[in-house]
């Protein structure tokens, strides 16, 4: 299986292409991936990572844009994208200036033809990012990761997991991350 580690920085990976455009980190392919298009043929990772890395990336929407058609151009059909991101309720995401974007799990939603489709059909308020930006991509999981604070809690049984679901609408800090796995809906011809 073909792996891209894609902005990698320091946490290279033995079983990947690992990419990224800072010269310090070594990567294996040093690239910007806000500069399109890759150097990748088409279809050419079964799994592509990108680990804390696409809140740093495209701060306009044109380039935003851009690096998820890239990410489908590279990716095979039925591909896996794992995305891995800091939870915009938490200091971890406002405390780095670098940070540009922010996501929930409806953001990758939006980035199915088929979720869009749904939506037409019902007239609905929603942005239909999977046609704007010519990607299709089904969700195939969306986890939020609790903070380790509030994961001792509920491991000593100090607070129930309900009312931890409940906090999480209303209070900053209760999820650390949002881990997305996302597979690409195309033609393998």
């Amino acid at each position: 299986m073909k792996k891209l580690n894609l902005g990698c920085g320091f946490d290279k990976r033995p079983d990947c292409i690992n990419a990224d455009k800072f010269p310090k980190c070594a990567p294996d392919i040093l690239f910007d991936m806000e500069q399109t298009p890759w150097p990748f043929r088409d279809a050419t990772f079964e799994h592509i990572l990108l680990k804390h890395v696409l809140e740093h990336v495209g701060a306009d929407f044109s380039t935003f844009a851009r690096v998820m058609r890239e990410l489908y151009r590279v990716v095979t059909p039925e591909g896996r994208i794992e995305i891995i991101v800091p939870h915009f309720r938490h200091d971890l995401w406002w405390s780095d200036p670098t940070h540009v974007r922010a996501f929930t799990p409806l953001t990758f939603q939006m980035m199915s033809r088929r979720q869009n489709d749904e939506w037409i059909a019902k007239r609905a308020n929603c942005t239909m990012l999977a046609y704007i930006m010519d990607v299709d991509f089904e969700v195939v999981s969306a986890d939020l990761v609790y903070d380790p604070r509030w994961k001792q809690q509920i491991a000593e049984g100090r607070v129930p997991l309900p009312r931890l679901r409940e906090l999480a609408t209303q209070q900053w800090g209760v999820f650390v991350e949002l881990q997305v796995t996302l597979r690409a809906v195309k033609d393998a011809g």
